[in-house]
């Protein structure tokens, strides 16, 4: 692939003060959500532990580079916004292709995110 970007679906995340900042890259589809999930949460966890003492108030998921989601997909950002709620944090979309912003719309998951461009 040209650009340098990632081939075939992945998650990069770092932590900075009380934002956790993840970056999902490819496919969010049955085949991959499980694996996804597992290191949305894992990475949670491991920035808490390592946090120093502040707690994650904020998770930002960069969907810029998913090329395709689907109800699987919907309900991993789903989960996602439940660890933050359980958190007490705020879950936020950045940038969602228009499919995955017409999918969001059309099951009113839109309203319960913060969804930025």
């Amino acid at each position: 692939m040209s650009g340098g970007r990632p081939s075939g679906t992945r998650i990069a995340g770092t932590r900075v003060g009380d934002r956790l900042l993840i970056t999902l890259y490819g496919s969010l589809d049955a085949m991959s959500v499980g694996a996804l999930q597992t290191q949305l949460f894992d990475m949670a966890q491991v920035h808490d532990l390592i946090g120093l003492g502040v707690p994650v108030r904020q998770i930002h998921i960069d969907l810029a580079e998913v090329d395709f989601c689907d109800a699987a997909g919907l309900r991993m950002l789903l989960a996602a916004r439940r660890v933050a709620e359980a958190r007490k944090a705020t879950c936020h979309l950045h940038d969602p292709q228009p499919h995955l912003r017409w999918l969001l719309r059309a099951t009113q998951a839109a309203d319960l995110f913060h969804l930025e461009t």
